[in-house]
């Protein structure tokens, strides 16, 4: 309903102005003045503002001001205002109201019509492609500028030659301090040994002009040769002198998957399975009947418990471990020419082809073992090298039961 219509209804046509008449001033908050600025207390205001729609439009977002006249309630509210009689208006100013004689139509200038919002998009989006043009226009101007200057081309011909000379000079500096640095590491680590005196200990490279270079050199020999070749020359000591008794035979056997299975669970941790009949294997081979030696290529903090668990009777004489193996091409082998035994007398048992390739002759492979308990390898193994021994030796007191 219109306001002229509100105004008839409610007061009559006789109370109309008395209605207009009213004021804020008039009314009184009990709380006191409003903290808040009334904003229609400005009597210079023309007309409302408008407000602000946001309106997307591809990648560009813009804000468009709709008049007032145009929003959803004006729309809606339009047909009853127009019908709506004409209401005498009155002028206010400062809050007072000043009444004219006769009737007094005022009415403000027409609001210039705002422009749409297509417009104001289309307007924006051709604003950009100004801008983007000009940015590119700019920018290959600039470089063409720069190209097309034969003072910018001087310019960058001398500093490609200062970079190519700075270039130069880095590349000899860095070789010659390097060459100085290797000959100072070799004056300094490569000096003569001096004994408690103070005195020069003579070598083999003692008089030589470059005796520094070659001790540098012979140190790195020693050690590749402590990380590749056995730990010693002779690996077992000379045999036994009589009275004591020294077998005839040497049995070389491997530790891991021959004797014992290394085995890993949650429940056990890190453990080892004897082998079945690995005790009835060592009374058969043991001492005296042969000599028996361990040559292994597990360390020996981690053999030597359980070689020493499972032998008690200490019936292998010897025990060999990573140290004293020759590693090639990536895998530990047994070097039989350093066990200071006749290799005609010795016999090499395991199951990798390449741990014996140095000594293939002396080698008599065995099925590997991973823990099955139903294996009688042992057993088989024991008896042959029993027969194999009183076959070829005949000889009295060849072979002993313990």
């Amino acid at each position: 309903m219109s306001l002229s219509k509100l105004s008839q209804t409610c007061l009559g046509r006789q109370n109309v102005k008395s209605f207009f008449r009213f004021s804020s001033s008039d009314f009184k908050s009990l709380l006191g003045p409003p903290a808040v600025a009334n904003p229609f207390a400005d009597p210079g205001r023309t007309r409302l503002a408008r407000p602000i729609v946001p309106v997307n439009h591809g990648n560009v977002f813009a804000s468009v001001r709709i008049p007032i006249n145009e929003t959803p309630e004006a729309v809606a509210l339009k047909p009853e205002v127009d019908e709506a009689p004409l209401v005498e208006k009155s002028i206010v100013k400062d809050s007072i109201e000043v009444e004219t004689p006769e009737k007094v139509v005022t009415s403000s200038p027409a609001p210039a019509p705002a422009p749409s919002a297509v417009d104001e998009l289309n307007s924006l989006k051709e604003s950009l492609d100004k801008l983007e043009a000009a940015a590119a226009k700019t920018t290959s101007g600039s470089s063409d500028d720069n190209n097309d200057q034969p003072g910018n081309q001087e310019e960058v011909e001398a500093r490609r030659k200062r970079m190519e000379r700075n270039t130069r000079i880095g590349g000899y500096v860095l070789f010659g301090g390097s060459i100085v640095g290797f000959i100072s590491f070799c004056l300094y680590y490569g000096r003569a040994k001096r004994d408690e005196l103070g005195n020069v200990v003579a070598d083999e490279f003692t008089g030589s002009f470059l005796a520094p270079f070659y001790r540098i050199a012979n140190s790195f020999k020693l050690w590749r040769d402590y990380v590749v070749e056995p730990a010693r020359e002779q690996l077992l000591p000379d045999p036994l002198p009589a009275p004591y008794l020294q077998p005839k035979y040497t049995i070389v056997i491997e530790l891991k998957n021959i004797l014992v299975h290394p085995e890993w669970t949650y429940k056990t941790g890190y453990r080892f399975l004897k082998r079945p009949a690995l005790d009835y294997f060592l009374d058969v081979i043991g001492y005296p009947n042969f000599e028996v030696v361990i040559y292994s290529s597990e360390s020996m903090m981690t053999a030597a418990p359980v070689v020493d668990s499972f032998d008690p009777k200490q019936r292998i004489m010897y025990k060999l471990f990573r140290d004293c193996t020759k590693y090639m091409n990536g895998h530990h082998v047994k070097d039989l020419s350093k066990l200071n035994r006749d290799l005609s007398k010795v016999i090499y048992i395991d199951f990798d082809a390449k741990s014996g390739q140095l000594n293939p002759e002396n080698m008599l492979r065995v099925p590997e073992w991973r823990g099955n308990m139903d294996d009688t390898s042992l057993v088989d193994l024991a008896e042959l090298l029993k027969n194999d021994v009183t076959t070829t030796d005949p000889s009295p007191n060849v072979f002993y039961k313990n």
